[in-house]
């Protein structure tokens, strides 16, 4: 079998995509192996790129950091978006099939869970009272449905004018109230 090391690691040749992808755990391919040993981390968003389009040619003067948008464009073909969309026009109706059906829905609501599961606290200061509170919601601003509640009626967010049923004469009052009659009836 051929193969290729760098910094003591065995790469084979991968026959479906041409990269040459490490023979050990975790599998890493070759050119990003290359350059995390000479540079460092490769920065989120960012691919290496194979500046004479060789994948075979490892070599650190071979390969350069670029923009991942940059990089999918210097590589997409009209041919390869043509095959992209028609992969999209097939792959639509199925997934929206599954997302409807029972398993679907099941694992959206396991995944919403584990998500929120997952999601850190952090601190808030009530907008009312300035107490400090833990949440897991970003935009909460209140330490209680009590304070928003308050602070809602304080500042006269939910009135609403109502004509009286006695004498039609017009008065405000909050819109989850059941009052029907002015103060002076």
């Amino acid at each position: 079998m051929i193969y290729q090391i760098h910094f003591n690691r065995q790469f084979y040749i991968d026959k479906k995509t041409g990269y040459w992808i490490s023979s050990d755990y975790p599998r890493i391919r070759a050119h990003r192996w290359v350059w995390i040993n000479v540079h460092g981390n490769i920065p989120k968003g960012y691919h290496i790129h194979h500046k004479d389009e060789n994948k075979s040619n490892n070599t650190i003067e071979n390969l350069e950091l670029v923009e991942a948008g940059r990089h999918i464009r210097h590589h997409i073909t009209d041919e390869k978006r043509e095959k992209a969309r028609r992969l999209v026009e097939y792959i639509r109706p199925l997934t929206k099939k599954w997302h409807a059906s029972k398993e679907g829905r099941q694992w959206h609501k396991a995944h919403g869970l584990m998500c929120w599961i997952k999601r850190k606290e952090f601190k808030i200061i009530c907008k009312l009272c300035c107490k400090e509170a833990i949440t897991k919601t970003y935009h909460q601003t209140f330490c209680s449905d009590k304070c928003k509640s308050k602070w809602r009626r304080d500042n006269k967010i939910d009135d609403e004018t109502r004509s009286c049923e006695r004498c039609e004469s017009s008065f405000t009052c909050n819109k989850y109230s059941k009052k029907k009659f002015c103060n002076n009836h």
